[in-house]
């Protein structure tokens, strides 16, 4: 009883051993599908024009609405600040102003 004891847990151990070893075949196998897969994509985009340009176009046109959407929001951007300063100079003075005509040359001292 005790020799089958033994020769089930050196069994035991070398079904844990092998059960390690197909979770890390099958990683291997799962990398180098998704490997086989992007170059099998990568290939196909080459070898077909029509698609190879339709994704040109595609990022084309996404980058286009992506600048678009930056400039009006810049443009929105900019009118809320002017609409800022503008509510600021109606409550407190602003010194910008005061700075701008300080540096400003005196129009009595000019030669």
């Amino acid at each position: 009883i005790d020799q089958y004891k033994l020769q089930n847990e050196e069994r035991l151990e070398e079904n844990t051993k092998l059960e390690i070893k197909i979770l890390d075949l099958r990683r291997q196998v799962e990398e180098r599908e998704k490997v086989r897969q992007s170059r099998k994509e990568s290939q196909g985009l080459q070898g077909d024009p029509a698609a190879s340009a339709m994704l040109k176009m595609k990022k084309v046109v996404a980058r286009r609405q992506l600048v678009d959407t930056a400039r009006a929001q810049a443009e929105e951007i900019d009118f809320l600040r002017q609409e800022l300063d503008a509510l600021r100079q109606k409550t407190f003075p602003s010194f910008l102003r005061a700075t701008r005509t300080r540096l400003a040359p005196n129009p009595d001292e000019h030669y």
